[in-house]
């Protein structure tokens, strides 16, 4: 565990610990306040006992409620602690209003009442049961004002303390449970990092070596090929076997690592390259412009991809490479001919078309016979650190590679 889920872990458990406390800590605070109360009243001495102990067995069973619910426990038992603490209250109010108005003692327990109460409705629904609940004990507090068995001020005091007490418990769940979610989050979002790494890393891999290892192909099948009737030329196509081979190992690493970058010139210099091994009279451009890295990155896979499906697919005996910049938008198209029967998309043209559309292009490719074209289109972005300059409208000069 790295450093930083260590701290998450520590901060989640703090406030886990912070949570249960004040969640418990509600009931002792109600029972302060109802204390307070009842000691400044001037309840018949007879009846005070009885109302503390109702007081003191609402709290006690509501507070048990609230730990049943913290500890994921069954709804039935909590229901039954809510009732008992419901029953306790009334009684310990009416024994109070038997002798003398009843006091606003009451209202810290019934806010505890009405939290339990709210916890039971699901999540996305608490905030409605809360306001419903709160406004219900203050209307039968209302109630029991405009009957003379309480004093009128006490309905402002229900109106405090009940949303008060009510909501400190249900706040501080909510805001553990918040916690709960984005911690969620966090390890989903870390999870779903890895998995772009890992898909980033495969696509990387696949342009890369894909190019590499057709060439590698190639060039041991023409060895095989010249083995007996010319040596002197095997041995040279072995040797570019090798060098291919100490390429395709370099890339490699550098993709582990990282490091690698893929620029369109250099890709149009390295199809050029392994279409003249394959005997391929291709015509490509003689520079490329200068482009922002993830548009040059876009560019030269579709021309590492187009080059690698020609060798692979088709039997070519031309292609031609061609840029064009028009407006803010730059089109790379790559024609062959001798190209196979039109089959479904392989799975590097689908990620290309993934690719550009991400990026804000299309990928395009038709059948013409036995002649395929590919073409990518990008919106053109200023290169970084680059000053601007007037757009060349048209195809840019070629060169041509013979045999």
């Amino acid at each position: 565990m790295s450093s930083d889920d260590e701290s998450h872990a520590r901060g989640l458990r703090r406030l886990r610990r912070y949570t249960f406390f004040t969640l418990i800590g509600s009931g002792p605070l109600s029972l302060f306040m109802s204390a307070s109360f009842l000691a400044s009243s001037d309840m018949d001495p007879t009846v005070l006992p009885l109302a503390a102990g109702a007081v003191v067995g609402s709290v006690v069973f509501c507070t048990s409620a609230l730990a049943l619910h913290w500890h994921g426990e069954g709804m039935w038992r909590r229901r039954i602690f809510w009732g008992l603490g419901a029953a306790l209250l009334v009684a310990g109010a009416a024994v109070e209003a038997s002798t003398h108005q009843i006091g606003d003692a009451w209202a810290a327990p019934a806010g505890l009442l009405v939290a339990e109460v709210t916890l039971w409705a699901p999540r996305g629904k608490r905030a409605r049961a809360l306001m419903t609940g709160s406004a219900c004990a203050v209307a039968l507090v209302a109630v029991l004002a405009s009957a003379g068995l309480m004093a009128r001020e006490s309905v402002l005091m229900a109106m405090v303390l009940v949303a008060v007490v009510a909501a400190t418990p249900v706040c501080q769940l909510w805001h553990y449970q918040v916690a709960l979610d984005l911690e969620e989050a966090r390890g989903l979002a870390a999870k779903l990092a890895v998995a772009e790494e890992r898909l980033r890393f495969a696509g990387e891999l696949h342009d890369i070596q894909g190019g590499n290892l057709q060439a590698i192909t190639l060039k041991a099948q023409v060895a095989r090929r010249l083995l007996d009737r010319d040596p002197g030329r095997a041995a040279e196509e072995i040797h570019a076997v090798e060098e291919l081979a100490r390429t395709a190992l370099k890339d490699t690493r550098e993709v582990v690592g990282g490091y690698r970058k893929v620029a369109l010139t250099d890709e149009i210099d390295s199809a050029a390259r392994i279409l003249k091994s394959a005997g391929v009279q291709a015509t490509v451009p003689d520079e490329a412009p200068t482009l922002d890295a993830d548009t040059e990155k876009l560019l030269g896979l579709l021309v590492r991809e187009a080059t690698t499906n020609l060798i692979r697919h088709a039997e070519p005996t031309a292609a031609n490479v061609s840029i064009v910049e028009v407006d803010a938008q730059i089109t790379v198209t790559v024609t062959n001919n001798g190209a196979p029967e039109p089959t479904d998309g392989g799975h590097g043209l689908s990620m290309l078309v993934e690719r550009f559309g991400e990026a804000g292009g299309k990928v395009e490719h038709e059948h013409d016979g036995d002649r395929f074209v590919l073409k990518g289109t990008l919106p053109k972005a200023p290169a970084p650190m680059q000053p601007l300059r007037p757009l060349r409208i048209g195809p840019r000069p070629r060169r041509a590679v013979r045999r």
